[in-house]
This record gives C-alpha cells, sequence and structure tokens, in this order.
C-alpha cells in the first residue's frame, strides 16, 4: 500500500477547499481561451472554468490571487503565513521517489509524434501579449555536473505543437546551468509541472541553498512523492495535474520571446531566449488545468504579488531580528509589485531602535520603501497606515535615505542608466503613542458591558474616578442618557469634579488634580 494520500496536496482538492469557503467563481457555460484572462481579472475570486476552449476544459485561474487565499494553502490566517512558513522551514522533510505506475501524474502518457501542445489550453492573456502562454509553468532541472535539483517559476510561449518557448532573462540557476550546458554543447533535460500545490508553487519562487526538490516537501510540512519523468531522469511532485517534459536545445538563445505583461503592471519588453522542445506530456486522467494572473491592472490580485511578498517578509523578519528588532507585525501589501513595500510594526519604539530597523531593511534585496510604525498601528490596514502617515510623519526628521543607490531588482522601471535604484525609510511612529494624556488616545468605538454593580451612579463612583462608560457598565445602563441627568445633579450639588482625561470623580475623595465643575 502507498504511503502518500495523492490527492492532499492536489491543485484540484485546495480549489474545492476554495469553493467551500466562498473564493471561488465557477462558469459552467462555454468559455473562449482568448476570454478567460478578462473574466479571471474582473473578480477578486479565484476562478474556476469547467468548459474552456474547443477542448472544453477544466482550469482554475487566480488560486492564490489573494491573502487569505495563499494563508488557506497553508491552513493558517492571512496575517499568521509568514511565520507558519518559517516554522515549516524549521522542520526539513524530504522527496521520495514513488514508482510510475502509482503516480497519478502518469495517468495519461502522450510521447513522441504524438505530443500537440495546441491541445493544451496556452492563450492570450494582455492585450499586446507577444502569443498564447501557459504563465503556471514550474520548471524542475537538475545539474548535468554537480546532480543539484532545482525548482523554479516560468511561463511558457507557444511556439509549436511540439516546441516552446520560456523566459530565461534573468540571472537564475537554471540560467547558469543552461550556459555551462550550452559551452558544453550539451542540451538540458527540463521539465515544467502545470497545477501542483500552492505550497509547491511558492517554494518555486524561493532561493535557497539546500535541495529544493526537498524543499517543496518542507513547505507542505511532510514527505512529497515524487516520480522520474517518463523521458528524462528529472523527478517530478508525482501528485501534480500535468507534466511537460523536455530540453532546451543546444542552440542557444536565438528567438524572441514577449512582449508579455510583467508584474510590474507594465509589458515586458521582447527579448531572444531558447527554444524547448518537448519529449513528453503526462497528466492525471481527470486533469484541471492551471494559469496565473500576471501583469493584471489590479496588481493586488496577482498572483505572484502575494507569494513573493511572504517570502520577502521571511527575509526581512530576519534581518531585522540580526538586528535585535523583534517585529510585532510585518506586512507587504500586494498592491505595491512583488514586496518593494514593507511595513513594519515595533513595541517600545525609539528613534534609535526605528533607524536601525530602517537600515537592517535597507539591505533587503528589493524593499524599496520601508515604513516603520508602532504596535497599535494595524500595518494590514490600509487606513491606519495613511493615519499615522498624517499624524506621526515629520519629513524634516523622519525621512530616512541611504547613503548610496542599490542594485535594482529585475526589471525595476526606475532604474537609472547604471541599473541602480534610490531606497527610503519613513519613520511614522510617535513618542506620544504610549502616552496617558487623552489627546493621544485613538478613539475606538465603545464596548460596553454592564455589570450591574452599583445602585447610582454616586455609589459607582465612590470606588474611584471613571470613564462614562465605565460608570454605565456600573450602573447597568445600556442607554447613558439617565447617567447623564444624574452626573449632571451631583453636579448641581457640587460633588461632581473632572480629572484632566476626562473621568468623573466626587469631590469628596480628591483623586489625582480634580479640577471642580
Amino acid at each position: 500500500m502507498t504511503m502518500f494520500d495523492y490527492d492532499k496536496f492536489r491543485l484540484r482538492r485546495f480549489v474545492d477547499k476554495l469553493v467551500s469557503i466562498g473564493e471561488v467563481e465557477v462558469h459552467d457555460e462555454p468559455v473562449a481561451l482568448a476570454d478567460m484572462s478578462a473574466i479571471i481579472e474582473a473578480t477578486p475570486k479565484a476562478t474556476l472554468f469547467r468548459n474552456a476552449g474547443p477542448q472544453h476544459l477544466e482550469i482554475a485561474g487566480a488560486v492564490v490571487g489573494s491573502r487569505r487565499r495563499f494563508a488557506a494553502a497553508f491552513g493558517v490566517d492571512e496575517r499568521a503565513i509568514t511565520g507558519e512558513v518559517m516554522r515549516r522551514l524549521g522542520t526539513p522533510q524530504q522527496a521520495v521517489e514513488v514508482p510510475s505506475g502509482e503516480a497519478p501524474v502518469h495517468q495519461v502518457v502522450v510521447s513522441g509524434d504524438a505530443v500537440d501542445l495546441a491541445k493544451l489550453p496556452f492563450h492570450l492573456q494582455h492585450a499586446l501579449d507577444g502569443g498564447c502562454y501557459i504563465s503556471s509553468g514550474l520548471d524542475f532541472a537538475i545539474d548535468p555536473v554537480t546532480g543539484a535539483r532545482n525548482v523554479g517559476c516560468r511561463r511558457l510561449m507557444l511556439r509549436g505543437r511540439r516546441e516552446m518557448r520560456t523566459n530565461l532573462t534573468d540571472n537564475s540557476d537554471l540560467k547558469l546551468m543552461y550556459l555551462r550546458a550550452l559551452e558544453r554543447k550539451e542540451r538540458l533535460p527540463i521539465a515544467f509541472v502545470v497545477g501542483s500545490s500552492p505550497t509547491d508553487f511558492f517554494g518555486a519562487n524561493l532561493k535557497s541553498p539546500v535541495d529544493e526538490l526537498n524543499l517543496l516537501a518542507t513547505l507542505r510540512g511532510e514527505a512529497m512523492p515524487v516520480v522520474k519523468c517518463a523521458t528524462s531522469n528529472i523527478l517530478v511532485p508525482a501528485d501534480a495535474e500535468l507534466v511537460i517534459e523536455g530540453y532546451l536545445d543546444e542552440h542557444g538563445y536565438r528567438e524572441m520571446d514577449g512582449p508579455y505583461g510583467e508584474f510590474w503592471g507594465y509589458y515586458g519588453a521582447m527579448h531572444i531566449d531558447p527554444v524547448i522542445h518537448v519529449t513528453a506530456i503526462t497528466h492525471r486522467s481527470d486533469v484541471l488545468h492551471h494559469t496565473v494572473l500576471h501583469g493584471p491592472e489590479k496588481l493586488s490580485r496577482q498572483e505572484a504579488s502575494h507569494t513573493t511578498a511572504v517570502a520577502a517578509e521571511m527575509v526581512s523578519t530576519r534581518a531585522l531580528k540580526a538586528a535585535g528588532i523583534e517585529p510585532a507585525a510585518i506586512f507587504s501589501p500586494p498592491n505595491a509589485p512583488i514586496f518593494h513595500h514593507m511595513r513594519v510594526a515595533i513595541a517600545d519604539a525609539t528613534p534609535e531602535k526605528v533607524r536601525s530597523a530602517i537600515e537592517a531593511l535597507f539591505q533587503v534585496k528589493g524593499v524599496k520603501h520601508i515604513t516603520i510604525v508602532d504596535d497599535d498601528i494595524d500595518v494590514f490596514n490600509d487606513d491606519e497606515i495613511t493615519w499615522a502617515m498624517a499624524t506621526r510623519f515629520n519629513a524634516d526628521k523622519d525621512l530616512f535615505l541611504p547613503s548610496r543607490k542599490v542594485q535594482a531588482f529585475y526589471a525595476d522601471p526606475n532604474t537609472d542608466a547604471e541599473g541602480l535604484v534610490s531606497k527610503v525609510g519613513f519613520d511614522l511612529t510617535s513618542p506620544t503613542s504610549k502616552s496617558k494624556e487623552i489627546r493621544f488616545q485613538r478613539p475606538r468605538v465603545p464596548r460596553v458591558l454592564p455589570a450591574v454593580t452599583n445602585a447610582s451612579v454616586r455609589q459607582a463612583l465612590e470606588s474611584g474616578p471613571k470613564y462614562f462608560a465605565e460608570i454605565l457598565a456600573a450602573v447597568g445602563s445600556n442607554d447613558g442618557r439617565e447617567v447623564a441627568i444624574e452626573l449632571g445633579q451631583l453636579r448641581e450639588d457640587g460633588e461632581l469634579t473632572r480629572l484632566d482625561n476626562g473621568e468623573y470623580a466626587l469631590a469628596s475623595t480628591k483623586p489625582g488634580r480634580p479640577r471642580v465643575i
């Protein structure tokens, strides 16, 4: 008997989970492939097409296009996802090879001349794209020299019935692997998984000095079944929906890819890339295809914004802890493309502590705009951040700029001629955030829980000064008007005083520094 539940981390099961919590918009009607992207972007939910294209395919889109959905893949609340990922990374797991006959992704195997990429749902995703794409490919490769197993994330551009292109422009382990293969005049075998657990998708976006196949298992939180490809020795998740096997040819960079709508909210220009020759396609018999929302108009729905934000939050947390600072909360908002804004709340903030935090985060690659707030501010709430900017920020002393520019993140549209950008830090903390003075207290809605411990307002005040809401609770009132009348009578009788912060008190108790009203 198998030791694995091959459906536990299946994409289809995750989509079913999202349906159960109301996070999926389901389309049963026929949908043209070219119309899918407009439908996916029009809803804040994930999308499930049950009758897409002339092949009547099932396709899931934008499955982790919100932090809530991404957190659901890890079984936690959206505020807890970064901590959960860091916890899992502290408990390494292994990839375990299983036989082909047991692997669901080998239920259907098509190879050689029978391969036809045109039967897969490559589709136009942005108005000015250079062609049809699958945007959800996870690439798996093995370094022929070192044996290192590498996992990444690549889009795929349809070229022919057995050929594709992929974006291999930015520096990466896969690019280096391929360049070395070209020096040896060799092909580089590669496999693309389309439709896997969102935790796998996240792992493919991480750069980590470990075996990256085992990294995917670690992020799942348990051993991961893998199977050897039908036409190479590459191991891929055995519970995936679909795998495209092939090789990057020995002819190098020779054909144009793009344009393509990128994560910045701009188009990525055309660039020259290699050609992938497909040797096999394997998939589940009831395959669920997968497309991601990339480079949309509404960047907060872009899946890469959520996955890379959590990765950056982890790196930033480590940088802060190395500087001796424990963040109370940390968040990279998704409407700033892939983690370029970082918000951090810290307790007991001092100017020195804030400066140390900003300096530490200046060292995190890609993070450009850093905001530090007190721990009474919710870093996940745009309204609270805006309020803190308006009431706790003084540009003459709370704005921090590093001494020099730094190397920009990939394709940053703000780079100068040398590929450099500036960073900036905002200190939105306030020395009055812990003040007891009423003028620095943040208004909150009243929460009156009647205790009915006193028969009158006077009796309630005999135990000490109280705010109006505390008096309501003490006399069991959920109205308040009768309390105001009784307070008025005590004032007329000369028995009432008020403290500087507005508490009511009996004049005879002389609490604090009363002012007689």
